[in-house]
């Protein structure tokens, strides 16, 4: 007898000093609770027993948890945690994580909960998450400029000769409007014929002078040089609708949900968006795979793209080669970027992807590109992994679940 009551001691020793809210919940409401559950909830012994689960629960966590509940009293086990709010007694909003198991209490079906106040986590989770898009913003931004003035440039380029062509046009036309004007008043004057007789007008001056003005204007030279001034025009238009399609396609504007689409297609967009930091560096060689649709958020995926896009260029002194495969490969699509670069030290390479880190100039770079870009893949439940050569170049290889965006 000795024995059970200093068990029994030891036990509510353990219950009472316990880190946990621990409880029984029978018939909807609590039949037992420690301390630690009249801390986390501000309600007393007396005050818990006349409330109903429910009214603890957040009316937005409210379904899930009491369908777990249903799960334990119908004596099914459920092993995981679950993660919830509740509200105190003074409104606040607590966070909790529960694990719970089925119990016979006073010969009934009833549930024995150990639940721990989470809130300072979620709080830490919460900060980091903020801190995590602040970088990618920060990043985003970055990009954003440094793409601004290559794009202008792709744009600037059509736009400079479609203007020039213009001009020249306008100069054609104010030429051939005058020719016109001769021609009309040579036309004026053959069909006058005061005295009827059928005699023709004198208009040999006129004819002199169309053929003067004929020659001050190169007439063959202009008419031919329209066409080609006129289908350059058209080239450089569609060449400027390429590049803004293309930047739509590289942004995905509004897209926050994640969406099917061709990684080919994607790549493409980000090769001719940050083409003026390629060209002058890199020959551009792309050996694309028959690829799956893949379910994910394109403009991050994108951004990833443009990063190692990017880096690779700047990794080549003077002029060398980017290479771009994709493949599909046992349920993942694989994106493999490689250049003749300069390559990374062996001993950089575990701290490429750590936020900024960075071994370019001052100014030359965030150090967060790469640690963005192993977020974003991580985010698709994908990986990133690199292998580099010093004096070689360096290859980044991507691999993203091929399915639904999980693995």
């Amino acid at each position: 007898m000795k024995a059970n009551i200093q068990s029994e001691e030891k036990y509510r020793l353990l219950v009472n000093n316990a880190g946990d809210a621990i409880f029984i919940l029978q018939d909807d409401t609590l039949k037992f609770s420690n301390p630690k559950t009249h801390e986390i909830t501000g309600y007393s012994t007396e005050e818990l027993a006349k409330i109903q689960l429910a009214d603890l629960i957040h009316p937005e966590d409210r379904k899930k948890v009491l369908q777990k509940y249903q799960t334990i009293l119908s004596g099914k086990k459920y092993p995981d945690a679950l993660s919830f709010r509740i509200i105190s007694k003074t409104g606040k909003e607590v966070w909790t994580q529960l694990n719970t198991t089925p119990i016979t209490w006073e010969g009934k079906p009833a549930a024995l909960n150990f639940l721990r106040d989470i809130s300072q986590l979620k709080q830490a989770e919460e900060e980091k998450k903020r801190i995590e898009a602040q970088l990618l913003y920060s990043e985003k931004m970055a990009s954003i400029g440094q793409l601004a003035a290559g794009v202008a440039h792709e744009i600037n380029n059509p736009t400079g000769f479609v203007s020039s062509n213009l001009k020249t046009l306008s100069d054609y036309i104010q030429d051939l409007s005058d020719l016109t004007k001769e021609y009309r008043e040579v036309v004026e004057k053959l069909k006058q014929n005061p005295d009827g007789d059928g005699s023709q007008p004198d208009v040999s001056e006129q004819v002199k002078r169309i053929e003067a003005l004929e020659k001050e204007i190169d007439l063959d030279f202009v008419l031919k040089d329209i066409f080609e001034l006129i289908e350059e025009s058209i080239e450089g238009t569609e060449r400027i609708k390429k590049i803004v399609l293309d930047l739509k396609d590289f942004a995905h504007p509004g897209e926050d949900k994640p969406n099917f689409a061709d990684i080919n297609q994607s790549m493409d967009s980000t090769v001719n968006v940050v083409w003026n930091e390629l060209k002058y560096k890199a020959d551009v060689a792309k050996d694309y795979g028959d690829l799956p649709r893949v379910q994910c958020y394109p403009q991050l995926l994108n951004q990833v793209f443009m990063n190692l896009l990017v880096n690779a260029a700047q990794s080549i002194e003077e002029h060398g080669e980017i290479k771009i495969k994709t493949r599909a490969n046992n349920g993942y699509v694989e994106i493999k970027v490689s250049d003749t670069g300069s390559g990374i030290p062996k001993e950089n390479l575990p701290r490429i992807f750590d936020p900024f880190f960075t071994t370019k100039e001052v100014g030359k770079g965030t150090g967060l590109g790469l640690n963005v870009a192993y977020n974003i893949v991580k985010k698709h439940q994908g990986k990133i992994d690199v292998k580099s050569d010093v004096g070689k170049g360096t290859t980044f290889t991507i691999r993203i679940p091929a399915i639904d965006g999980h693995r």
